[in-house]
This record gives C-alpha cells, sequence and structure tokens, in this order.
C-alpha cells in the first residue's frame, strides 16, 4: 500500500516534469469569454461511463464531447454554503472557516470574479451564489451548532416523491428557469455587442430536492418533484436500488446522518427507486437549462471564443447509504461534476487525476492570464485539459481534501482522496474509528478496511496531517458551537425553550423536551 502511494504520488509528478512551455499567450483581443454553471447538489458520477446510462444528458454529452472532463473531481465540502465558499476563493474550509450553511465569507472577500473584473473582463452574475455568512434556517444553524449533544432527533422530512404536470411539462422548477432566461438574453443582447472579453456566472438551485410544503415555513428540502416528460428521459431498468449496510454494521457517523436525515424507518424497494428515478429527472432539467445557454453561445457566434465549465456544489446520496441529500463523504455526495469545453481545450478528453473546487479559481485566472495571488488552496487545471503549462504553475498534487463540520454529521470529517484510495478521518483522529475505501475495488464504499490496510491509514493521514492539523480545526469548531450556542440562547432570553422546542426537529423533541433541554445543559457545562 504505502510503496503504491509512493508510486503515485511520484507519476504524478513525473507527468507534470515534461510540460513547462507557456499556456496561450493571450493578448488582450483574444483573451476567451468565460462562462461558468454552477448547479446545486448534481452527482458527477452521472456525467461519465457507466453512470450516464440512467439518465439523457445531452448538453453534459456535448461538452464532453467537446472538451474535458474530470473523472474525480469533488467538493472541498458537501454542503451549500461551505463548498461555494471554497469555490469562490480558492481556500480549503478551516482556511476560510466556512464551518455550516451559516459561517462562510465574508462578503468583502475577494473572488475569482473581482480579480477578473480588475483585469479588464466584464462581469455578471445571477441566480444562486450563496457563498458569504448569515444566511440559511434558524434551524439549520440550531442542528449544526449541537450536533455532539449526544441525542438523536429526526432534523429532516422523510423524502418522497412529486409527479406535477403532464408529459409536455418542461419548467417544473420555475425560478431556474427564469435565471436561465435572464442568462439567454443577456448573451443575446449585452454580450453580443461588448468590446471587452466577458465572464458570466449563472447559479441554479436544480437538482436540489424542493421544499416538503407539508412540514411548514422551515422545512428543508426532502421533496423529489419532477414531471412525466422529464421522468420519460430516465431509463428507469437502469435504476438501481442500492445495497445498504445493516444498521449494526453501519460507521457511527453515518448512522448518525441516516437517523437526522429521517431514513431509518423502512422505504419499499419501489419509493427507493423512485427517489432516484425522480432526481435523476431532475438531472436532466438540469441539462436543459444548461443547453438554453450553450444554444445562445453557439447561435450569437460566441461559442468558439468562450470556455464554459459546468460543475455542483456537492451531489445527492439519493438513497444509496441509506440517505439522501449530501453532508457525507460517500461518492454520491462528495464527488461533482466538472467538465470544461472552449478554446485551447483538448476534446474528447477524460482526466483521471482527482480535482476538487477550489482549483476552479487559479484555472479561471490562468484562462484570462491574470497572475496568481499567493495563499490559494487549488491548482490550474489548465495544464491537464490543454496539454501545455503556465509558467511557474505548480503541478496538480493529485490528491484532493474535502471536509465537512455542519448538521447531520455528528464530528468534524476530513476526507482526503489519492490514487484508488478515500481515506475518511474524524474529530481528533482518535475517538471516531476512521474508514478507508479502496474504490478501484468497491464503487459502493460498503467494505470500510481501514483495519486491513493500517499501514495505508497512516500514510494518508500524515499526508492530511501535512495540509491541515485537524485535531485542533475540530477543536476549534467545537468552541465555536458552544459559543454560538450560548449566545443564541442568552439572546432568547425567556422564549428559549418555546423556539428550541419548534425547529424541525419539533416532533421528536416534543416527546421528551425536559429531558432534550438537560442534555443541552450537560453539553454547555461539559469541558471540552
Amino acid at each position: 500500500g504505502c510503496r503504491m502511494l509512493m508510486f503515485c504520488v511520484l507519476m504524478v509528478l513525473i507527468l507534470h516534469m515534461n510540460v513547462h512551455c507557456v499556456y496561450l499567450n493571450w493578448t488582450s483581443h483574444d483573451r476567451p469569454n468565460i462562462v461558468v454553471l454552477v448547479s446545486d447538489a448534481f452527482d458527477g458520477r452521472l456525467t461519465f461511463s457507466p453512470g450516464n446510462k440512467v439518465v439523457q444528458l445531452p448538453y453534459i454529452n456535448y461538452m464532453r464531447e467537446m472538451g474535458a472532463v474530470f473523472l474525480n473531481s469533488y467538493t472541498n465540502s458537501p454542503i451549500c454554503c461551505p463548498s461555494r465558499a471554497a469555490m469562490w476563493s480558492g481556500q480549503f474550509v478551516h482556511l476560510t472557516q466556512a464551518w455550516n450553511n451559516y459561517k462562510c465569507l465574508d462578503p468583502s472577500a475577494t473572488t475569482w470574479m473581482a480579480h477578473l473584473g480588475k483585469s479588464g473582463y466584464h462581469t455578471h452574475s445571477m441566480g444562486k451564489l450563496d457563498y458569504t455568512s448569515g444566511h440559511h434556517s434558524v434551524s439549520n444553524r440550531v442542528e449544526a451548532w449541537t450536533r455532539d449533544v449526544p441525542f438523536l432527533l429526526r432534523q429532516e422530512g422523510r423524502p418522497v416523491t412529486d409527479l406535477v404536470g403532464d408529459t409536455s411539462t418542461k419548467r417544473v422548477m420555475t425560478k431556474d428557469w427564469n435565471i436561465t432566461d435572464v442568462a439567454v438574453q443577456w448573451i443575446r443582447h449585452t454580450a453580443v455587442s461588448l468590446t471587452q472579453p466577458f465572464a458570466l456566472y449563472v447559479g441554479l438551485n436544480l437538482p436540489h430536492p424542493y421544499c416538503t410544503d407539508s412540514l411548514g415555513p422551515t422545512a428543508g428540502g426532502s421533496t423529489f418533484r419532477t414531471s412525466p416528460y422529464w421522468l420519460n428521459k430516465v431509463s428507469y431498468d437502469q435504476v438501481s436500488v442500492p445495497k445498504w449496510l445493516r444498521v449494526e454494521d453501519m460507521h457511527p457517523v453515518d448512522y448518525y446522518s441516516t437517523f437526522t436525515k429521517n431514513c431509518s424507518g423502512h422505504f419499499t424497494e419501489e419509493e427507493i427507486r423512485n427517489i432516484r428515478a425522480f432526481y435523476y429527472a431532475m438531472c436532466a432539467e438540469t441539462d436543459s437549462m444548461l443547453g438554453e445557454v450553450i444554444d445562445s453561445l453557439r447561435d450569437t457566434g460566441l461559442l468558439n471564443r468562450t470556455v464554459v465549465l459546468f460543475t455542483s456544489d456537492h451531489g445527492d446520496l439519493a438513497m444509496e447509504h441509506r440517505q439522501f441529500y449530501k453532508m457525507s463523504m460517500f461518492e454520491g455526495s462528495s464527488h461533482v461534476p466538472l467538465l470544461i469545453m472552449g478554446p485551447g481545450v483538448k476534446t474528447g478528453f477524460e482526466i483521471s487525476l482527482p480535482v476538487s473546487l477550489v482549483d476552479i479559481y487559479p484555472t479561471v485566472l490562468d484562462l484570462a492570464g491574470v497572475p496568481q495571488p499567493g495563499g490559494l488552496s487549488g491548482h490550474s487545471l489548465i495544464p491537464l485539459v490543454s496539454g501545455v503549462s503556465a509558467q511557474s504553475a505548480e503541478p496538480h498534487p493529485g490528491w484532493v481534501l474535502s471536509e465537512y463540520h455542519g448538521c447531520n454529521a455528528n464530528a468534524s470529517t476530513y476526507m482526503l482522496r489519492i490514487g484508488e484510495w478515500k481515506y475518511i478521518t474524524y474529530a481528533d483522529g482518535l475517538t471516531v474509528p476512521p474508514q478507508l475505501f479502496n474504490l478501484s475495488k468497491d464503487e459502493s464504499e460498503l467494505r470500510n478496511v481501514a483495519s486491513h490496510f493500517p499501514d495505508v491509514c497512516q500514510d494518508l493521514d500524515r499526508l492530511l496531517r501535512t495540509v491541515v492539523d485537524y485535531p485542533s480545526v475540530s477543536q476549534a469548531v467545537h468552541r465555536y458551537n458552544k459559543q454560538q450556542f450560548l449566545e443564541w440562547k442568552q439572546n432568547l432570553g425567556d422564549s428559549y425553550s418555546q423556539v428550541i422546542a419548534n425547529l424541525r426537529w419539533h416532533i421528536d423533541w416534543q416527546e421528551d423536551a425536559q429531558s432534550y433541554e438537560r442534555d443541552i445543559e450537560e453539553w454547555l457545562l461539559g469541558l471540552e
């Protein structure tokens, strides 16, 4: 295991030593336009074989034929806001301290878009941004702050499906279609007449599940909604029913996730298959929005001088591992799409080196010929997709770090992905057992082989600690959670008991409110 790892690291270095010519030396006239389209909760494994057999995604397929697809691209944190904070800042989550959906970037943080604006690009962003602090529901932040409290409460609605419209209903997610229409109008009317290159960001909500209305205004997204039009794009016979571990064999953090996501009850095979099929149909609707943007670039003659990048903030487990939603390092949740096409990008090109969303920042700057600022966590992907490398560009190290500190997981989680291995460690690295998966032999991640390969775990843990001193990060999150919760509680004064009883966990909470309040008091008094 150890020797194989060293070989992987060496190979990565050798591959990059041979390419050191200058990337297409753009002058101000021929710098490409840049369009970045970011969806929400799109499973990256659907963008290449065999995952792409289950649903028709014609525009993603088009991007794959006309450009490059990354076969191992990951989020840096499998939840909306922290993931986007990493993408926009180019920095790992422990550096921006984007611990949960409520605590992310300061609005004054310098994004790659700001750099492009300063370097003469006409910049425009629309749709879902979600990378600054202070948003998302109160329930969401309280669930994150109290994840160390030793109680188990269901925090989400049980995942359900909802079929709307008929075989001609294309526009199910109207909010996203409105964003897409605005983007298309902007390309057709504004972009065409610009004298300078432009950078356009389009943020979509799909295929993120919809809020479950029956659960009230604070409910999370547990409804997978689509129309027969999109469901017809799914090959139902290809929709698998994932194998689940027995509850007693689950990793303790995974069990906590399953329970808090309201997935510990019984599901029929038909229910599971439907949830998955509806999710894939929502992905097909997303693909169609990407298509509108690509078509408008083609119709206006802009496509051949525009680099288009498609990705997502995280995936969705869609009932794999007895869970839906994200907040997990399993592939369904952490593996994101990443496709790039345009001038200078090889066509029909597949890259298996693991990469992540922090790589987008240096990549976009590289495309625009803007010098890289210091302190970035990522590396430019231009050498990988073009076959030529930028001056002084550090080669991509071939490993990926993802971390998670928010709700629905009761320990800070760190994932290192390199070669065929995925190593997941928790908290201080001692109190919670690690997980190790060999993705080349066990793509369903049902066999944690950490105890069989202690040497691999040790090597990967050592590599991880050169990137982040994770026990002290976990400790900082503990302290933050407690201090934030105390502040919130004190601000509520006498209404605390009533407010905490009516968050998303209200059904379970109200069965034994006093004992749950006591659990919280004990946690607050603890020494951690």
